[in-house]
Formats: structure tokens, sequence, C-alpha cells
């Protein structure tokens, strides 16, 4: 899934209590050897260079199939996920997901079936889309990620995870600050994520790109995410199209 060529690109600026971190977190929005929407993004932190690389393609404001690698100390492990669509149909929510990964001991599969569950590849670029489904759906979505919760847990690294989340767009004085402060046309939505991320606050423009995401850890902290050096091309509408 290489780019050949880059109509986007940008990265995300992370700080904890107001202090930069050394994450480096950068995504490039072009188009495959076959002219399809492929969104590369890459997480990686300190001096080795360790992290995540997700490659992914994006049809109907879906993530359709995407490839991730991590690596660390340990090895580097691969998976494989795609939505099942009936030949010649536009992926849909509700296809299942063929998850493909290297576990321990040797290559895994899996079906995730359901009629709400939707592909999320975790990383920050893919936050925007994932915002904007969600805020069709009141009651939320289940969504299927690939699993980085204890990555020394090596037999269910990068396995499929379900896990329920919702957005809400946020109202008062304080969501009308916060956007004017990020820009024009943004939009506000309180965020039920996982465990880490409960009441997160994220900011999406009109392109579907997430420009600002700030979440309290469990110790009290203030984590803060801000999209920085983008570049974008005249010719696209969002990040779908």
């Amino acid at each position: 899934m290489g780019l050949n060529s880059t109509l986007a690109q940008g990265r995300y600026q992370y700080s904890c209590d107001g202090r930069e971190m050394p994450v480096q977190d950068s995504w490039q929005l072009g188009e495959d050897e076959r002219g399809w929407r492929t969104l590369v993004s890459q997480r990686l932190v300190g001096d080795q260079r360790f992290g995540m690389e997700v490659s992914a393609l994006l049809r109907d404001g879906l993530v359709s199939e995407c490839r991730i690698c991590w690596r660390d100390e340990v090895d580097e492990v691969n998976a494989h996920y795609r939505l099942c669509s009936a030949e010649g149909e536009a992926p849909q929510l509700g296809d299942t997901i063929e998850a493909n990964w290297t576990g321990p001991n040797g290559p895994q599969q899996a079906f995730v079936e359901g009629r709400r569950r939707l592909l999320f590849p975790l990383m920050r670029i893919f936050m925007g889309p994932l915002l904007l489904k969600l805020e069709q759906f009141k009651e939320g979505l289940e969504v299927v990620t690939p699993d980085i919760v204890d990555p020394s847990q090596r037999g269910k690294l990068l396995a499929p995870r379900v896990s329920h989340r919702s957005a809400r767009l946020m109202a008062g004085d304080i969501a009308s600050q916060k956007t004017q402060e990020l820009g024009a046309d943004i939009s506000g939505y309180i965020y039920q994520g996982d465990e880490a991320e409960r009441d997160a606050h994220c900011y999406v423009d009109s392109r579907g790109l997430l420009v600002g995401y700030d979440w309290p850890s469990s110790t009290g902290r203030l984590w803060q995410v801000r999209l920085r050096d983008l570049e974008w091309s005249p010719q696209l509408l969002g990040i779908h199209c």
C-alpha cells in the first residue's frame, strides 16, 4: 500500500501538562498505484524509533483495508485487516472484518462479525473520520482495533479487539472558545473511547481532519495532541474525497 502521489501530509505534536513529549506521529495521504486513496501513518517513540506504522485504504468514508506493523525491542509483529465486502460492492458498516496477524505460535486468523462494527486502525489521523461516523449513531458503535493494550502479551498483540465507543457534539461557551482557538469551521466532540481515554475532547475541521485532542490521564495529567505542519492539496475536499 505504498503511495504513488501525496495529496496531504502533517504530523501530531504530543504534550503532557504543557511539556512536549518525544512522540513522532506523522502521516501522508495520497493514491497508490491503482489510484485508490491511501493513508500512511507512523507513531514512533524515542531514539530507537520503536512504535507502529499503518497503511490503509479509504473508501466511502470507511477504512476498507489496512496493514499494521508493530516494532519494539523484542521483535516485529505484522497484521492485515480488511472488510469482506460483497464482490463489486462498496464497503459498508457491518461488513465482516477479516484479521490476519503473526502470533508467537505462527500465523493467526479471525473473522469479526457484527451489524455495527467499524474498523479503526488506532492512529490519530483516523480519528476525524471515526468521530464523524460515531456522531451519526447516538448509542455509539462497536469498534474493532488491533490490540496494543499490553504489548508484553505477545499472543494478543495486534489481534482484533472489540470495544464500544461514542461521540457527541460539545455545546456551550467552552466549546465555542476552544474551537475558535483552533481555527475556522471546527467542531468539538466529547469522545468516549477505551479505558485510557474517557471523556476526551476532540476537535475536527470541515475536511474531517483531527486538529486537536485533549484527555486527562488516570493520574490527573492532561495530555494534548495538536496537528502541525499541515500541507493540503487544493484539489482535496476532505480526507475521504
